[in-house]
């Protein structure tokens, strides 16, 4: 995998770079909702390599595909 593969990929949603002591991360161009991030998705994601941080943007990508169900809030009786 390659930063332009990556950046083709999900340049669109994600802001991708270089760390500066080593690995890649990737920063979502707009927030996640609080909603979504009681979800388990994120607004930063990490990798060692590019393979790495490009397995965890496709996780990141199936989980907001998934569809959610709020529940009702429950009223005092």
């Amino acid at each position: 995998m390659t930063l332009t593969e990556l950046t083709k990929l999900y340049g669109r949603t994600w802001t991708i770079a270089e760390g500066i002591g080593g690995g890649w991360y990737a920063v979502r161009r707009a927030d996640m909702s609080a909603y979504g991030l009681e979800h388990g998705l994120s607004n930063i994601r990490c990798g060692a390599t590019l393979a790495e941080l490009a397995r965890r943007l496709d996780t990141e990508t199936r989980l907001e595909k998934q569809p959610w169900r709020r529940v009702p809030l429950r009223v005092a009786p």
